[in-house]
């Protein structure tokens, strides 16, 4: 059964669909190793050569509000700064696979939108980092670790609440007009325990051919979101199971507890440039840990650190991942459709089924669709047996 089903993924690949899976792992690694270097550059330009302290005094960032402003200035400098990495990894690379339909005056926009969403969230964030290290200058951990602790907690809480801000600055967005549809994933929720927030169907297929779905807060309850490309093709069947299978997270807490470790690997990454910055006083024109503009030595340093510690993260996510398929099952117990949807899922996203293991180990927060058939199998005939 399962090799049944590995062998029509690869058939729905197809032989070019396969090396372009291949390939898409290989620049998901090159762009994350790119990001980094990009950081380091940008880093390199403006802190030894004196511009990010000479833009922190012409900006009054010695200042509380002024030290705002040095935040968002240096943040939106090096959004233009690694533009052409973003465009190439986002983008080109898109479009060299055949997945991306934007305009390249289409994807500008989008980053710009979301160059908007992560200044005013991460902006506020490490303007909030620096006034806490400016309140304990040179103190231990101990004395401004719980502000710093306080702060990542709002962080993560907001990254949480703006999901769907995010989702409509990118999307158009229509209700379900299927309402028999509709009303098999009310049933999906009402089995699972939680308010139905209904179904919005983003107009997704305007600019990728990828398929996702995903659950949102809408108030008290949850809105389901998905792609027209997946919704064209995964049927009623394999929708419920999809949904069913976010209802698994929630159910779970998976969200409390990814975001509580993401928060965790944030603090620790911090303390690390806290550590680092206390060393640039008196050099290139700064004036250590409470100096806004060291904010590209504290960005070197956190994406260095997240770069290495998502290791953890993503180890804990397939761990859930497999919670999640598991809960599924047992409100929509259906293999076939769950296999169905990922044929669907691996054509249209281009995903290899069967990856790397340092590839999966590193990189995936979901693992591998061969591992999760497997899993899925095993605990079907296991239930089948009790």
């Amino acid at each position: 059964m399962i090799q049944a089903a590995l062998e029509q993924i690869y058939q729905a690949l197809g032989e070019e669909g396969l090396k372009k899976a291949r390939w898409q792992e290989k620049m998901r690694v090159w762009g994350m190793l790119a990001q980094v270097v990009g950081v380091a550059l940008f880093a390199l330009v403006m802190v030894p050569t004196g511009w990010a302290a000479a833009l922190r005094d012409a900006l009054g960032g010695d200042g509380t509000f002024g030290a705002l402003l040095v935040v968002l200035v240096l943040m939106a400098l090096q959004s233009l700064f690694t533009l052409p990495l973003a465009w190439y990894f986002d983008y080109r690379v898109e479009r060299l696979l055949g997945t991306g339909r934007q305009t390249l005056a289409g994807w500008l926009l989008d980053y710009l939108k979301q160059g908007l969403i992560n200044a005013v969230i991460f902006g506020l964030f490490f303007w909030a980092v620096y006034l806490v290290f400016r309140a304990w200058p040179t103190a231990w951990p101990t004395a401004w670790l719980p502000a710093l602790t306080g702060a990542v907690a709002l962080l993560m809480l907001g990254l949480y609440l703006v999901q769907p801000l995010v989702l409509r600055a990118q999307f158009k967005a229509e209700p379900l007009e299927d309402e028999a549809l509709n009303e098999r994933l009310r049933r999906v929720f009402e089995r699972a325990g939680f308010a139905y927030g209904g179904v919005r169907v983003l107009r997704a297929g305007e600019k990728t051919a990828k398929g996702n779905a995903a659950l949102v807060p809408r108030g008290g309850r949850f809105e389901v979101v998905v792609f027209d490309t997946l919704l064209e093709e995964i049927g009623p069947e394999g929708l419920e199971f999809v949904v069913a299978h976010e209802l698994g997270h929630r159910a779970h807490k998976d969200w409390p507890w990814m975001l509580g470790l993401y928060g965790l690997l944030f603090v620790v990454g911090i303390a690390l440039a806290h550590a680092a910055l206390a060393w640039t006083a008196g050099c290139w024109g700064l004036a250590g840990t409470g100096d806004p503009a060291t904010l590209p030595l504290l960005l070197l340093i956190l994406n260095a650190w997240l770069l290495v510690a998502q290791v953890a993260m993503n180890a804990f996510m397939r761990s859930r991942e497999f919670a999640a398929d598991r809960y599924a099952l047992e409100r929509v117990p259906d293999l076939q459709a769950f296999e169905r949807t990922f044929v669907t899922l691996a054509r249209q996203n281009l995903a290899d089924p069967e990856p790397p293991a340092w590839i999966e180990f590193w990189l995936h927060d979901h693992p591998s669709i061969a591992r999760r058939l497997k899993a899925a199998v095993r605990y079907s005939r296991s239930r089948c047996g009790s």
